[in-house]
C-alpha cells in the first residue's frame, strides 16, 4: 500500500535526488549541490505541500512544492509551483501521480494560492515540463486541470564565437564592480522591477566575489546588463543546472537594455562582446536558458539544446 509522506516527515531528502538520478540522471543530473540549493535549503519550499510516496520504506514517487510571499514580487503571491514532480517507472499506472497531485491541491488552496504552475519557481529545476519524457506528463496534467500554454526552449553555443563584432555605440562594455552598484540597482528599478530587479537584490545580499553581472554603461548610467552565471557560484540559477553534463558551462541570461535606449542594437554589442571574452578564455559551453527567441540567438551561434512545455492551473 502507498503512503504519502509530506517533507517534515521524511528523514532523509535526499533520497529523493537518488531516485531520480537512477532513473533520469543521464539527462538531467541533479548533483548535491543543485539539490541543497533548490530543495533542501530554498527559503520557498513549502514542506507542508511537498510529498513523497513510499511503498514500505521505497521512495517511489515525488512532489516538490514552492510558494512565495513578500512584496518584492508582488504578483507571486497568488501561486504555487510545482517544481520538480516524479514517479518511479516501475510503479507507474498505480495512481501514485494522481494521489501526490491532489495532495498538492488540497494544501496550497488551504493556502489561499490562486493558480500552480510547473517550473519557473524561484530556484527552478525547470522552465516547463521538459521535452525529453514521454509525451504523457502534457495529457496527464491536462486531465487534471492544466492548461498547456506553449513552449520554452534553452539554447546552447558549442563552438567558440568568432563572428566578426561591430560596435556603434559609445558605450564600455564590462563586468559590473560595486561602483556600479547603486547606478544598477537603479537601472533594475526601473526598467525590470520584479523578478529580474529581486534577483539582483539577492546577489547583492549573498555574493559578490565574482563577475555575474555584464554591463552596457555610458559615461552616467547603466543601460543594460546580462547575467553571467558559473558553476563555482554558491547561488545556482537555472541556465547552469545542469552544469554535471559540461566540461566548464556558463550561463548567460536573463538580458535587458534601458526602455529608453532599445533600438539601437546595444543588446547585440553586449552579447558579442561577451562571448568573444568568454572565447578568448577558453569558456566555449555557453547555455541560455528559458527562451522563445530563437532566431535572435541563432545568429550568434545558438541552437536549440532543450524544450520545454508551459503549463498553469486556475485553482
Amino acid at each position: 500500500m502507498i503512503e504519502i509522506k509530506d517533507f517534515t516527515s521524511i528523514s532523509d531528502l535526499d533520497e529523493i535526488r537518488k531516485l531520480w538520478n537512477e532513473e533520469v540522471g543521464f539527462i538531467f543530473p541533479i548533483t548535491e549541490k543543485l539539490f541543497n540549493h533548490h530543495v533542501v535549503n530554498s527559503l520557498y519550499l513549502a514542506p507542508n505541500a511537498s510529498y513523497g510516496a513510499y511503498l514500505g520504506n521505497k521512495l517511489v514517487g515525488v512532489i516538490i512544492t514552492k510558494t512565495y510571499s513578500g512584496d518584492e514580487i508582488s504578483a507571486y503571491n497568488d501561486r504555487a509551483w510545482i517544481s520538480l514532480f516524479y514517479v518511479s517507472k516501475y510503479f507507474r499506472r498505480r495512481g501514485v501521480g494522481s494521489l501526490l497531485l491532489e495532495k498538492v491541491i488540497d494544501e496550497v488552496k488551504k493556502m489561499g494560492k490562486k493558480m500552480i504552475q510547473i517550473g519557473q519557481d524561484l530556484g527552478n529545476f525547470f522552465p516547463g515540463i521538459p521535452c525529453d519524457f514521454d509525451n504523457l506528463t502534457g495529457s496527464f496534467l491536462e486531465k487534471r486541470g492544466f492548461k498547456m500554454l506553449g513552449y520554452t526552449h534553452d539554447l546552447l553555443l558549442k563552438e567558440p564565437f568568432n563572428k566578426e563584432i561591430v560596435i556603434k555605440n559609445d558605450l564600455d562594455y564590462r563586468y559590473a564592480t560595486l561602483s556600479d552598484k547603486e547606478e544598477l540597482l537603479k537601472f533594475m528599478e526601473k526598467n525590470f522591477p520584479g523578478r529580474w530587479n529581486f534577483e539582483l537584490k539577492e546577489y547583492y545580499k549573498n555574493e559578490t566575489k565574482f563577475n555575474n553581472y555584464f554591463i552596457a554603461r555610458d559615461k552616467e548610467k547603466v543601460v543594460g546588463f546580462v547575467r553571467v552565471n558559473r558553476k563555482e557560484n554558491e547561488n545556482i540559477s537555472y541556465n547552469i543546472n545542469w552544469y554535471d553534463r559540461f566540461n566548464d558551462l556558463i550561463g548567460i541570461g536573463p538580458l535587458g537594455v534601458d526602455k529608453d535606449e532599445r533600438g539601437k542594437g546595444i543588446s547585440k554589442e553586449m552579447i558579442s562582446v561577451l562571448l568573444k571574452e568568454l572565447a578568448d578564455q577558453g569558456k566555449n559551453e555557453v547555455l541560455i536558458d528559458w527562451t522563445s527567441l530563437l532566431v535572435y540567438y541563432q545568429q550568434f551561434g545558438f541552437e536549440v539544446w532543450k524544450c520545454y512545455m508551459k503549463a498553469i492551473m486556475t485553482l
